[in-house]
């Protein structure tokens, strides 16, 4: 989540600089100078085509997880993570901002997946009583990357015509860390049991995650959760918006996520040195 926090505000601070590069590709390639029309057209799609690419992530985050599992799916989207830091890295070397627009593409994908990824791994590893502040960290994580980003967007550090693609290729560091770190975790064992029906991996899993041989409680909860999802009726997103009893549940959840969208703040943090 580090990652998400900061890809959503590294472009922000060396706007100048990457408008810059852009007006030189057009230059190089066309021998004439860009206008300012067609300059800010390509900036605004390498701003924004992270969160099309976050959206395609955040969609395809279940299917991932059930695909591949919570475990693997991290460790190959994190694949993502590295392709996308080397595009925004190294397109300033080729001189090329389709490199940039289409990293920041990638990158957005692997942002995607890891607010859908993420969150599922660590509600189902965590403990009843730690699950919620585990997933507070989650956010925590997030602001420590916009803040990082920020700081290090600054022109005295990394946010200069020399340092700029470092500062974008610095996304890289997260995802090798990841893949490094993550191959010691066990998989979600909600998961392993109730997905892939693996009783004897999952007790594995949980001894390794409570650091205790004593686990047939949680292999219970799981089972009476999987019992319980399997009577439940299924129902589509129609029935979902015409039930008098979840009206208000759902009324609630999209004005708060809307409230989030329109406060302003994703215009603060891409385009608040312009």
């Amino acid at each position: 989540m580090f990652q998400f926090g900061y890809n959503t505000g590294v472009i922000n601070a060396p706007q100048s600089v990457i408008e810059n590069f852009i007006g030189d590709c057009w230059k190089e390639r066309y021998n004439n100078n860009i206008e300012g029309s067609k300059q800010d057209l390509i900036w605004s799609i390498a701003v924004s085509i992270f969160a099309i690419g976050g959206m395609i992530g955040g969609f395809c985050g279940g299917i991932v997880g059930n695909r591949f599992g919570r475990k693997k799916g991290l460790l190959l989207n994190n694949l993502l993570g590295v392709g996308g830091a080397c595009l925004m890295g190294f397109s300033q070397m080729l001189y090329s901002f389709e490199m940039l627009i289409l990293g920041r593409l990638v990158i957005g994908i692997n942002c995607g997946l890891n607010t859908s990824l993420v969150p599922m791994y660590i509600s189902e590893i965590a403990p009843l009583n730690l699950r919620g502040g585990l997933g507070t960290v989650n956010q925590l994580a997030v602001t420590v990357g916009l803040l990082l980003s920020q700081v290090l967007g600054i022109e005295q550090l990394l946010g200069n015509s020399n340092a700029w693609p470092l500062l974008l290729g610095l996304a890289i560091v997260p995802a090798v860390m990841q893949m490094v770190l993550l191959p010691v975790c066990p998989e979600s064992p909600r998961y392993l049991l109730m997905s892939r029906q693996l009783e004897d991996e999952a007790r594995r899993a949980l001894r390794r995650l409570r650091a205790s041989s004593h686990v047939e409680e949680d292999i219970e909860e799981m089972r009476a959760e999987e019992a319980a999802s399997q009577t439940e009726a299924h129902m589509s997103m129609l029935q979902l918006v015409r039930s008098s009893a979840l009206r208000m549940p759902l009324t609630i959840g999209i004005v708060m996520q809307l409230s989030q969208q329109l406060s302003g703040i994703n215009a603060v943090s891409k385009y608040s040195v312009f």
